[in-house]
């Protein structure tokens, strides 16, 4: 589930950390999300109410009992308005608060009216969060439906000490928002995504690849983990930032990717190769870099491993159900079918690389998902994440009817 046009209330309370909610204000924010800030009285004291005023352009209340507010705005619709409320950061004593149902500010008001997820992430000092009654508490809350509850980061503390305690950066809050707001149809699934390029090496300095940046598959690693599961991504050489909360394995050739995806394959419930694996490679790559002199009018070539052809015809019950994807340059109503029926995969995802806002390195696609039976759905053109969502709301759809 993507951010855009959500509405999230972002509760702030009175720690240290208050100063990251402003971070993750704006990164909400650019992520296409409206936010409300509500602040409890402590927050005040670190950061201003202004300060989320100017981010949102709307009022960051912190009082209960204001009458000109509530004039305009009840506190309950406030909390009936909301997508989402994330409390960011959860102080120890706001954390017992929550988990005793008190409602003595405009926050813990609010959260007793929510009807919707609730995210709660704790920062505090290390002792006060290994203190047994905060445990307690947030286990008790990690019990309550719509409640998620992040684990803090461990690092330095702004009280000098190190240890857990710490908020974790918005990056990975931004990702258990969406969480939050996203089926979890994949809990408990293994899934392992491949993405990006391969690089088949020619001499040290020379290789063969593609113009894949990786973006796709990091997607769908991103999505897959939002509905749930315990995703793998095996990567080639890109420039992106591994997903919070996903295990990343760098690869470089054809070979490396398929060593790592085809020696554990029966461990997930779903492989998607999403990644842009060279269909040849130099058969012996020159030790030494090939002088201008050298080089000939011909490059002898032999073909890499075809990763889902080898899925296919070792698996064995239905078991991993497998997505592959086709970059095509002819039409995809003659190309998917042609390809499915060859590959033996489950699902295909196919697309026109030289359609504009549908190739290598941009933000954006639009694909044809086929299926075995025969079956075709079409993508418009929008967000690699979008596209993404949609097919890991396939792939679940598909294991649960397994």
């Amino acid at each position: 589930m993507l951010l855009k046009g959500r509405k999230v209330l972002l509760g702030v309370t009175g720690g240290i950390a208050a100063y990251k909610a402003a971070e993750l204000t704006r990164r909400l924010i650019d992520a296409g999300a409206t936010v409300q800030a509500v602040l409890t009285a402590g927050a005040t004291r670190f950061v201003a109410p202004l300060t989320f005023q100017a981010l949102t352009s709307r009022e960051a209340p912190f009082e209960l009992f204001d009458s000109d507010r509530e004039s305009r705005i009840s506190h309950i619709e406030l909390a009936r308005g909301a997508d989402v409320i994330v409390v960011a950061p959860a102080t120890a004593d706001f954390v017992a608060k929550m988990a005793l149902g008190l409602a003595d500010d405009l926050l813990s008001t609010l959260l007793l009216a929510a009807r919707c997820p609730v995210v709660v992430v704790p920062a505090m000092n290390t002792a006060m969060w290994e203190h047994p009654a905060t445990q307690a508490n947030l286990e008790r809350l990690s019990g309550w439906k719509r409640h998620r509850v992040v684990q803090p980061d461990a690092g330095a503390l702004a009280c000098g000490e190190v240890g857990a305690g710490r908020m974790p950066d918005p990056p990975l809050l931004i990702e258990e928002i969406r969480a939050a707001l996203t089926p979890q149809d994949l809990q408990g699934r293994q899934i392992l995504v491949t993405a990006g390029p391969t690089q088949e090496p020619i001499d040290p300095v020379r290789f063969l690849t593609n113009l894949s940046t990786g973006k796709m598959g990091f997607a769908v690693a991103r999505a897959a983990r939002a509905r749930g599961a315990h995703v793998v991504l095996v990567s080639g050489p890109v420039a992106l930032d591994t997903p919070p909360g996903v295990l990343r394995i760098d690869v470089r050739t054809a070979a490396e990717m398929a060593g790592a995806v085809l020696g554990r394959a029966d461990e997930f419930d779903a492989v998607i190769k999403v990644a842009a694996v060279a269909d040849a490679r130099p058969p012996e790559p020159r030790s030494a870099k090939i002088r201008k002199d050298e080089l000939g009018a011909s490059l002898a070539l032999e073909r890499t491993t075809d990763i889902l052809s080898e899925l296919v015809s070792h698996r064995e019950g239905g078991r991993p159900l497998l997505v592959g994807f086709a970059a095509e340059t002819e039409d995809l109503d003659a190309a998917g079918p042609r390809k499915i029926a060859a590959k033996g995969c489950d699902l295909l995802v196919a697309n026109r690389i030289d359609e504009p806002g549908a190739g290598f390195g941009g933000d954006t696609n639009r694909a044809v998902i086929f299926d075995q039976d025969g079956g075709r759905e079409e993508v418009p053109l929008s967000t690699k994440d979008n596209l993404a969502d949609r097919l890991c709301e396939r792939v679940a759809t598909m294991l649960s009817a397994q």
